[in-house]
C-alpha cells in the first residue's frame, strides 16, 4: 500500500521535541504539560492568572509559545497543500468548528486532559486512567470522523453541514498579531505582579539582616530604631506567610523553564505537522486505509513524545520504572512535583475524553494546534472554535464544581 503525505522523520522529531517540552516542564517545574489545562484555566480563571504569582509561569508559557508560532513559525508550516486539494480531507465548515470546539473544550476540562496531558505525559508516567482516557478518546475520535467522512456514502449527505467548499486562510500574521498582543500585555501584567511580590520578599529580607540580634521587635505596624535609623516594619497582614514566600519563588524560578517549553512546543507542533489539519482527519478516517493515503504520522508524533516524556519521568523519584540515583525528590528550580495522584477511572474520566474524540473527530482539532492556528490568524478557529471550546470547557467546570 502507497502511504502519501507520510514524513515520519518529522512526525518523530516533533514528537520528540513535544516530549523535551513537557520533559523540561517536569524535571524543571514539576509541572504537568497539558495544552488544554493550559488554556482553560487562564481563560476561566482569568483574575488568578494574573495576579497568582504561582501561575504566572502559565501566562508567560502561552505568550512566549505564541509569538514564536506567529512570527517565526506559521509562515513556514501551515501550507497544507492536501487540505484543499483531496476530496476525503473535508473543509471545515463554521458549523464543524462550532461543534467542534464545544465538545473538545467540555470533554478535555471534564476529562482533565487531552492529547498532550493524558497522551504524552500520562501514559508516559504509565498512568491507567491516562491510558483509559486515550484510549476512550481515540476510539470516538476515529468513529466521529468516519461517521462525519466525506467517503462515507451513508451519513455523508446527513453530515454535510460540518463541511464546506470554501478554502480559507490559514496563515494572516497580522490578524494573527491581533490575538497575540493581548496575551503578551496579560502576560506582562501577570509578570509585573510578580516582580512586586518578589520584591516585597527581598525587602523583608534585606531588612531582617539589619536587625540587631539583640532588638526585640515590637508589634506589627509599629517602628523600632536601631544606630540611629528608622526602619518601619511591614503589618502583618501585607507580608507573605511561608507557603506564599514559596509559591512567589517558585513562580519566579519556573520562567525561564516555561519560556524554554513554550518554544519547544510550538516548534514540535509545527514540525511534526500536527498543525495542519489534514494530518489529523488523514490519520482518523479509516477510509484512506483503501485509498492508499492513510496518514499514520500521528502515531511518529505520540511515540516520539511518549518516549521522551517517559524518560523524564526516570529522574522522578517514585515514579521511575529504571531505579537510579539521580532520581529528584523535587524539581530543579521548585519546591515539589505537581503530578495528578487521582487514580479513578470514573464516569466523569470517560464520559470527557469521549466528548474530547467527537470533538477533535469532527473538528480535527485539539488545543495545541488549536493554539497554533490562532496565532497564525486562521480566522475560523478564532471566531468559532475558540469561543465554543470555552462555552464547553466552562460548562464541564460547573460540573464538576458540583460534583
Amino acid at each position: 500500500m502507497a502511504i502519501a503525505f507520510f514524513t515520519p522523520g518529522f512526525g518523530a522529531l516533533g514528537g520528540a521535541l513535544i516530549g523535551g517540552s513537557a520533559a523540561i516542564l517536569l524535571l524543571f517545574c514539576g509541572e504537568i504539560l497539558g495544552a488544554s489545562g493550559l488554556v482553560s484555566s487562564t481563560g476561566l480563571y482569568p483574575r488568578k492568572a494574573l495576579t497568582d504569582p504561582g501561575v504566572a509561569w502559565k501566562l508567560f508559557l502561552i505568550s512566549i509559545f505564541m509569538v514564536v508560532s506567529n512570527t517565526i513559525l506559521a509562515d513556514h508550516f501551515t501550507t497544507d497543500e492536501r487540505y484543499f486539494n483531496d476530496p476525503s480531507i473535508p473543509i471545515i465548515s463554521m458549523a464543524g468548528y462550532l461543534v467542534g470546539g464545544f465538545f473538545v473544550g467540555f470533554g478535555t476540562r471534564l476529562g482533565n486532559g487531552c492529547t498532550t496531558g493524558h497522551g504524552i505525559c500520562g501514559m508516559a508516567r504509565l498512568s491507567k486512567r491516562s491510558f483509559s482516557a486515550v484510549a476512550t478518546f481515540m476510539a470516538s475520535a476515529v468513529a466521529t470522523a468516519n461517521l462525519v467522512a466525506p467517503d462515507n456514502s451513508v451519513f455523508a449527505k446527513y453530515t454535510s453541514f460540518l463541511r464546506t467548499d470554501k478554502p480559507f486562510e490559514l496563515f494572516n500574521r497580522w490578524i494573527g498579531v491581533g490575538v497575540v498582543a493581548p496575551i503578551v500585555l496579560a502576560s506582562g501584567y501577570a509578570l509585573y505582579n510578580l516582580r512586586k511580590s518578589y520584591l516585597v520578599i527581598k525587602a523583608s529580607e534585606e531588612k531582617s539582616t539589619t536587625i540587631d540580634e539583640e532588638t526585640v521587635l515590637p508589634a506589627a505596624g509599629s517602628s523600632y530604631q536601631t544606630s540611629g535609623d528608622s526602619l518601619e516594619v511591614e503589618p502583618k497582614s501585607k507580608m507573605p506567610n511561608r507557603n506564599e514566600r514559596m509559591n512567589i519563588m517558585d513562580g519566579v524560578s519556573k520562567l525561564k523553564p516555561a519560556a524554554v517549553a513554550g518554544v519547544t512546543f510550538s516548534t514540535g507542533l509545527a514540525l511534526s505537522g500536527m498543525v495542519k489539519p489534514s494530518k489529523i482527519i488523514g490519520f482518523l478516517n479509516l477510509f484512506l486505509i483503501e485509498k492508499g493515503t492513510w496518514d499514520p504520522t500521528l502515531i511518529m508524533v505520540m511515540a516520539g513524545g511518549s518516549i521522551v516524556s517517559w524518560i523524564s519521568y526516570q529522574f522522578v523519584s517514585g515514579h521511575g520504572v529504571i531505579q537510579n540515583s539521580y532520581a529528584m525528590e523535587c524539581p530543579r528550580r521548585s519546591s515539589g512535583f505537581s503530578i495528578p495522584t487521582n487514580k479513578n477511572i470514573d464516569s466523569q474520566l470517560i464520559v470527557g475524553s469521549a466528548c474530547f474524540g467527537i470533538g477533535w473527530g469532527v473538528a480535527g482539532l485539539c488545543p495545541g494546534p488549536a493554539m497554533f492556528l490562532a496565532a497564525s490568524g486562521t480566522v475560523p478557529i478564532l471566531a468559532f472554535w475558540w469561543p465554543t471550546f470555552f462555552v464547553g470547557a466552562y460548562l464541564a467546570q460547573q460540573i464538576k464544581d458540583r460534583s
